[in-house]
């Protein structure tokens, strides 16, 4: 892509490339006048679709082919395939019928002859015909997309899909100014705004502008065809030259150019969970032609960072919320504390004093209320199960875990030593401390509880298993489900060992054999080793 196009010249004759060289210049002049590059019938021949530098006739606002070049069939051939908006005007050096048939084999855009500019020539008060013919059949100045541009920016994009995607909170605003420069640079445009929506109002929150810009918030009205915009619609605007333009002389034609024109823009809007949210905005103040294939790609990058404005946002929202729920519930915990530890303090000075029948209840009572306690405590933890995990005593933590379990009249045996795992030792005792609980409402304040290694083909890890009555058979599959339970309680106990299990890589399952069997098996044997 080119900052001023270009008119190709196909032909080997110096006299009419220095004509069609001035002729350009007349035309246009100032700092808008496209670039000639010239090529002789022998290079447009030899050059194919496949080759690594462009083709003369691609990428080109128009091309002056000689006669003599067009007698060539094969070039003949390739100017008439060139696209439909790039003219091509033939300057026939002989007036004759086969000069002719070559020139239409050529299917040019416009055809004149030497004699034309002869006749032209002798009369200095008229303007050089190909002059104007240059003026009215070609659009120079325009930028305009070529396939090679197309992939170079769309793989920028495939890399900032990547990126974008991976950001962190913390990383937002950096990546997605970062990936605005990288596309503006192979977009070759001067500026990229984006414009988040703040009420009424749409912000400037991130912009590239490499020279430097004054940017303001604005109103959805002072979009360009805002309408357009709130139905999710893409707004281009190419560079605008009406024939007026393009005919008048040096002088005006200089001060329009320091007038101020309307940049060329691409309007793109920002849309997440189907609310307008934000307008992404493309310009360049170089003569543009915006192509359907560029401003799609447009669009593709004001999905990304909206997707990724919207995905932080909620990310935000959700952290907000964990806080929120988190400092409620130490609050809450931290309060009905203080009432239930003196409660339990009153009902183990008169254990001796009172009839185990009446003893009894209210000791479930303050063991359930402990254990909704610090269960609720685990389910409002901020979204992390497990903190660091370091190398861990099994056997202790069960020990550990066991002191804190409100039934004196059952028992806990170690069958034999596990060794150490990786894993978090707070919430290691935590899912012993559920699974003793979970034994003791099904078994029973005497139920007997053993905890010993186990050693399968798919690994090593433990069982913890009881004597009680076992799991019945219509739960087996939902037992692990937030809620369920056949012992009146929250049923959110054993919901919490999965969790914990699954967040350290292991795999927890249950079965009957004269009890509950819970096995546990570790990430892989090298989870496990002897003390």
């Amino acid at each position: 892509m080119h900052r001023r196009s270009v008119v190709t010249f196909v032909g080997d004759d110096p006299g009419v490339r220095d004509r069609v060289a001035r002729a350009i210049e007349s035309a246009w002049g100032g700092s808008r006048v496209p670039d000639l590059r010239a090529v002789g019938a022998a290079e447009v021949v030899g050059a194919r679709a496949d080759d690594t530098d462009p083709l003369p006739l691609t990428d080109v606002c128009g091309i002056v082919a000689t006669g003599r070049a067009v007698a060539d069939d094969a070039v003949a051939e390739n100017l008439s395939a060139t696209p439909e908006g790039v003219p091509v005007i033939v300057v026939l050096e002989e007036t004759t019928a086969d000069g002719f048939r070559s020139a239409l084999r050529a299917g040019p855009s416009d055809v004149v002859t030497e004699a034309e500019l002869d006749a032209e020539a002798a009369d200095e008060a008229d303007t050089d015909v190909l002059t104007q013919r240059l003026a009215e059949r070609v659009s120079p100045g325009r930028i305009r997309f070529s396939v090679d541009d197309a992939d170079r920016l769309r793989e920028v994009l495939l890399d900032a899909g990547s990126t974008l995607m991976s950001t962190r909170t913390d990383e937002v605003d950096t990546k997605i100014t970062w990936t605005m420069a990288n596309v503006g640079e192979h977009a070759e445009a001067d500026r990229i705004v984006c414009y988040l929506r703040d009420g009424e109002t749409f912000d400037p929150r991130y912009v590239w502008c490499p020279d430097g810009c004054d940017t303001a918030s604005c109103s959805l009205d002072e979009f360009p065809q805002p309408d357009r915009l709130t139905t999710f619609e893409n707004v281009v605007h190419s560079s605008a030259q009406s024939t007026a333009e393009r005919r008048i002389d040096d002088s005006e034609r200089v001060e329009n150019e320091t007038a101020g024109e309307p940049p060329a823009t691409v309007h793109v809007p920002l849309v997440a969970d189907w609310e307008l949210i934000g307008v992404l905005s493309v310009e360049t103040d170089a003569w543009r032609t915006w192509i359907e294939e560029e401003v799609d790609l447009y669009r593709t990058f004001a999905d990304l960072i909206a997707h990724t404005i919207a995905r932080n946002d909620r990310r935000l929202e959700i952290r907000r919320r964990t806080e929120q729920l988190e400092q409620f519930s130490s609050v809450v915990s931290h309060d009905l504390r203080n009432p239930l530890n003196v409660l339990s303090g009153y009902v183990d000075m008169i254990d001796d004093e009172i009839s185990p029948s009446k003893h009894a209840p209210m000791d479930r009572a303050i063991t359930r209320m402990e254990t909704l306690l610090d269960n609720l405590l685990m389910l409002a933890k901020r979204g992390e199960t497990i903190g660091e995990t370091e190398p861990t005593p099994v056997c202790q933590v069960a020990e550990d875990a066991w002191t804190s379990i409100r039934a004196p009249h059952a028992t806990l045996t170690l069958a034999d030593e596990i060794g150490t795992v990786q894993a978090d030792p707070l919430r290691l005792r935590q899912l012993f401390e559920n699974l003793f609980r979970n034994a003791v409402e099904h078994g029973g304040p005497r139920v007997d509880i053993e905890i010993g290694p186990r050693d399968g083909a798919d690994g090593v890890g433990m069982y913890i298993a009881d004597d009680g009555p076992g799991v019945s058979p219509d739960v087996s599959d939902s037992l692990f489900d937030s809620g369920v339970s056949t012992a009146d309680s929250s049923g959110i106990g054993l919901a919490i060992v999965s969790r914990i299990a699954d967040a350290h890589g292991w795999e927890v399952d249950v079965t009957n054999d004269d009890g509950a069997v819970f096995d546990i098996s570790f990430e892989a044997p090298t989870a496990v080793e002897p003390t």
